[in-house]
């Protein structure tokens, strides 16, 4: 046995020679040429290669030659530092080796600067996986997650969700590849909250699977490894490893079957939802477009003609909403809150009565939101508060920030407020009875569907009884 380890011992080292040889000529062959990315390249190849044989003075001896040499060719950080980001990472590797973290952090520095003057994404990326694997070894599980989170914002940033995805599967697998339990985890644990599905308490459960085979085989192998050396050890590494790799895939494999499978269900939804709104919305103008030419023949001086063609009109806007396709997010209006609630504050008070107070509580700040539609909306609230508002009464507008896509804006009033027996169904069109004189009931109706359209909602805030206080919500 003792031969058997010599031999292996042997054999490593003679395959570390060679790479650190072939390097070497690499490097002397690229740094005649101006080659010097790929030299730097060939001298941290090189330098892995001593370190492999635990030669640790003569990694850094050729890496601080490499460096004396681009100076004396007056090659600078400024000038090229991807070149000396390449050289601070094979330091970085050496030290993180030597488990000497002081040293590691401050190459770490340097590879954060060096990488952070590139401007070059692949830099970038290598500079933040190399940060969350330090930060995880020495128990700072916070900056490692913050690491992660910034190599997949660079995708997220760009709306590239599926190198966000890619880039999450590749972090994943170098940590496999480098045995790193610790940042395994998070990274799974990160990649299971971004992807913001309801499956993802059964993908965890099943990743939870896959972690305890790798901590079993883990356990395992280290058993073994008391009594085996060498190659074998090495063998069954790779074999545990390749098994934990396939679970892995396996879970991958399922999880995305189960997101497709709900994607499909949710576009037939959305698919039939829309088929029953156009064939309504097709009832509605059919229906206006026939009476239109029986009214025009009617006296247009009596009332109730005049009630029966707005009736038509609010028919014909009802129809027009329900088939209207909401605005792209990317070409919404971005409005000045204040002043675009002033403005329409400013068309409705002299529909109000003597007296009556209007207040408005609105935050400087700029928003982006489907203007037109929105003051459609509020625009018919505040003038439903104007008229049923009496003298010396009260009329609110207030915005709310409910999150980073989510606006408020709540219209209240001192009015008699809505029976009970109404509040159920006034947002629902068509639901009242009453005389046309008395109002046709689709204002709210299709104030409620433009909400919707908007991806929000509107509400009647049930605490006010007394009053009248709604609230429309918007998602842009």
């Amino acid at each position: 046995m003792a031969v058997l380890t010599l031999l292996t011992a042997v054999a490593i080292w003679a395959d570390n020679q060679a790479d650190f040889a072939k390097n070497i000529s690499s490097y002397n062959a690229q740094i005649s040429r101006g080659q010097y990315l790929e030299a730097a390249r060939s001298i941290s190849r090189a330098a892995e290669a001593c370190t492999g044989v635990k030669n640790y003075e003569g990694a850094f001896n050729i890496i601080n030659n490499a460096e004396r040499t681009l100076a004396s060719r007056h090659v600078t950080p400024d000038s090229l530092p991807r070149v000396f980001y390449v050289l601070a990472k094979a330091r970085f590797d050496i030290y993180h080796t030597l488990k000497n973290q002081n040293a590691a952090q401050a190459q770490l520095q340097k590879m954060v600067d060096y990488a952070n003057r590139s401007d070059n994404k692949e830099v970038m990326s290598s500079m933040l996986f190399s940060s969350a694997q330090f930060y995880y070894s020495i128990n700072q599980t916070a900056k490692g997650d913050q690491c992660i989170a910034r190599l997949i914002k660079q995708y997220d940033s760009a709306n590239d969700y599926k190198g966000a995805d890619a880039a999450y599967k590749k972090i994943i697998d170098k940590a496999v590849s480098a045995n790193d339990a610790r940042l395994v985890e998070h990274t799974y644990d990160s990649y299971m909250h971004w992807s913001d599905s309801i499956e993802a308490i059964n993908a965890d459960s099943e990743l939870a699977r896959v972690q305890n085979e790798y901590a079993a085989s883990q356990k395992t192998i280290e058993q073994k490894d008391k009594t085996i050396a060498g190659k074998t050890g090495v063998i069954a590494t790779f074999v545990a490893l390749f098994i934990i790799a396939l679970a892995a895939v396996a879970v991958t494999i399922l999880f995305y079957l189960r997101i497709m499978a709900k994607n499909r269900r949710m576009r037939r939804n959305v698919e039939e939802a829309n088929q029953e709104s156009a064939a309504k919305s097709a009832i509605l103008r059919n229906m206006s477009s026939q009476l239109e030419p029986t009214l025009e023949r009617l006296d247009q001086s009596n009332p109730a003609v005049q009630n029966l063609r707005g009736y038509m009109k609010r028919v014909g806007e009802l129809s027009d909403v329900g088939s209207r396709t909401p605005r792209c997010p990317d070409n919404l209006d971005s409005v000045d809150v204040e002043k675009f609630c002033a403005g329409i504050a400013d068309e409705v008070r002299p529909l109000m009565a003597p007296g009556v107070k209007f207040h408005m509580d609105i935050a400087r700040t700029t928003v982006c939101i489907d203007a037109p539609e929105v003051r459609k909306i509020l625009l018919h609230l505040l003038m439903n508060a104007a008229k049923y508002t009496p003298e010396n009464g009260r009329i609110s507008l207030t915005y709310k920030k409910r999150g980073a896509r989510v606006h408020q804006f709540i219209v209240a009033d001192s009015g008699p407020g809505i029976p009970k027996n109404r509040r159920s169904t006034i947002f629902t069109a068509f639901s009242t009875t009453d005389d046309l004189s008395q109002g046709d009931g689709l204002g709210l109706p299709i104030c409620a569907l433009r909400a919707e359209k908007l991806n929000g909602k509107l509400e009647l805030d049930p605490d006010h009884s007394l009053s009248a206080t709604f609230v429309l919500t918007v998602r842009a």
